[in-house]
């Protein structure tokens, strides 16, 4: 099967990383197609284990086509983040747009049979709602949950898409 795995930060210096570089190392033992989109910070390219470069895209954060800062689950990050919370509804809109962009043009150029994406939240409503006839599937990893709590702004946009989803 073709899994393409989903994490709108880094995908090395996290739980939620360090978690799905597990599920990807042992998916790929199992005989599964794995490909990883990522959001990095330009110039950071992440150290993963097990997971072959070649296989990975990211959107660059801090960059020239996207300046803005890397935008973190966590109110504290062990990198330079800004939080959900304090993001404008153009900055929203601005990151849905950029991550929809990336998202539609390596779906279009990897074909998977399973999207797999970490936290429930603007990432995996995004692409439930692009891809409604693609299987896919989300981890929760807790961050998301209080994510929820402090950003009651952005619970509509979260819960039409993670409503939608095949399984968690």
């Amino acid at each position: 099967m073709k899994v393409l795995h989903l994490i709108s930060q880094r995908p090395d210096s996290t739980g939620s990383g360090i978690y799905l570089q597990a599920i990807m190392k042992h998916a790929a033992r199992a005989g599964h197609e794995n490909f990883l989109l990522a959001g990095i910070q330009q110039g950071q390219r992440p150290k993963l284990q097990g997971v072959s470069k070649a296989n990975c895209a990211y959107l660059l954060f801090e960059s020239a086509e996207n300046p803005s800062m890397l935008i973190g689950m966590s109110d504290v990050m062990p990198y330079p983040t800004r939080t959900f919370r304090n993001l404008s509804g153009e900055e929203i809109e601005a990151y849905s747009n950029r991550f929809s962009s990336h998202l539609v043009d390596t779906v279009q150029r990897y074909q998977p049979q399973l999207i797999h994406s970490h936290h429930l939240w603007v990432l995996t409503s995004l692409v439930k709602q692009l891809f409604p006839h693609t299987a896919v599937v989300a981890s929760c990893h807790g961050s998301d949950l209080r994510q929820h709590d402090q950003c009651p702004h952005l619970r509509r946009q979260v819960s039409s898409g993670c409503q939608l989803l095949d399984a968690i």
